[in-house]
């Protein structure tokens, strides 16, 4: 994969975060503060987590040695919010 910023070649990879599993959630929703942080509606996660392990991981993503920047598409791997 080429880098969308420079253009030069990408090293294919994968994200792990120890934990639980990253999340993505409106704008609106991510500026909040306080106590207000503790409930999201909308929330996508992305990766699969193994909780023996307490790690997610997540593949297909891309890092860019010149401009020190990952890239990725990611899939949704489920959806806290069945409104939507």
């Amino acid at each position: 994969m080429r880098c969308p910023i420079c253009g030069n070649e990408m090293e294919e990879g994968g994200l792990i975060v120890d934990g639980m599993a990253p999340g993505w959630v409106p704008m609106e929703q991510f500026k909040r503060k306080g106590a207000k942080r503790l409930l999201y509606t909308g929330l996508r996660t992305i990766g699969k987590t193994n909780y023996f392990l307490g790690q997610t991981r997540i593949s297909n993503a891309y890092f860019c040695k010149n401009c020190n920047k990952i890239a990725s598409i990611f899939d949704v791997t489920n959806n806290l919010d069945d409104k939507t």
